[in-house]
């Protein structure tokens, strides 16, 4: 397998474009995406199963997939994290069980299928990538198919290029000290608008953090949109914090 170590360092380096630290991630998830022969790819990281960050994504499609994933609150990504396993998510296992993401994803981006595997470092899982395919099952003969024994190796690459020893681990809430660049990534930054609205739900509301999650997947969900997108709402002015709890009672 010294061929897809190979052929993965030259993919991320050809990603890597000016080289700035925070995109690292990204040029990672695009090296994941050309040499696993799948159409999108992204890497996450998180301190346990709620809270996810997004530091890489190959393309915009495979961001919005993330996002659709995180708002919804469960899919291959959220199952590999929880069992420290490969999940491979064709269309039909999509939809039995996981429906509303498969309708999401169905009418959001190009993809009908997915795999997840877990990037753990250390003694448990601290992230997570996820590769998306637009044919309707990733393991598909007559095509370039997945391999998930190619997929475990890569996941051990990034493992070693963004966890390596000396490195610091990886902080989802926000930067502090020391953190490393790719925390601060574009796909990150904006999600850690929805951690400023949980803040903030917490303070007007009173309510958990788990709870404001929750409160603001249901939001997002009756309104058709993501957690970003709703967080975007609140942040600029446009929704009140106090209205998201009326929503809920409606």
């Amino acid at each position: 397998m010294d061929d897809v170590a190979a052929l993965f360092g030259a993919a991320s380096a050809r990603h890597a474009g000016r080289g700035d630290p925070r995109l690292r991630a990204t040029a990672l998830a695009a090296a994941c995406r050309d040499v696993l022969a799948a159409d999108g790819a992204t890497i996450s990281v998180t301190s346990d199963g709620r809270w996810r960050l997004p530091i890489g994504a190959s393309d915009a499609a495979a961001a919005a997939a993330e996002r659709w994933q995180f708002t919804v609150g469960q899919g291959p990504g959220f199952r590999a994290w929880a069992e420290g396993g490969v999940v491979v998510a064709g269309e039909a296992s999509l939809r039995r069980a996981w429906p509303v993401l498969h309708d999401q994803l169905h009418r959001r981006t190009p993809f009908r299928s997915t795999v997840s595997l877990p990037l753990r470092p250390g003694p448990g899982p601290v992230g997570v990538f996820d590769l998306h395919f637009h044919r309707a099952e990733p393991v598909a003969p007559a095509t370039a198919s997945f391999d998930p024994v190619r997929a475990q190796l890569v996941a051990s690459l990034i493992d070693t290029d963004l966890f390596g020893p000396g490195a610091p681990g990886p902080a989802p809430a926000g930067r502090g000290p020391g953190a490393p660049a790719w925390l601060d990534a574009p796909t990150a930054r904006h999600r850690q608008r929805v951690w400023m609205v949980i803040s903030m739900s917490r303070q007007v509301l009173g309510l958990t953090d788990a709870d404001a999650l929750a409160l603001l997947r249901a939001r997002a969900y009756s309104r058709d949109r993501t957690l970003e997108e709703l967080a975007d709402d609140v942040v600029e002015g446009r929704t009140p914090v106090r209205a998201l709890h009326h929503s809920a009672e409606d």
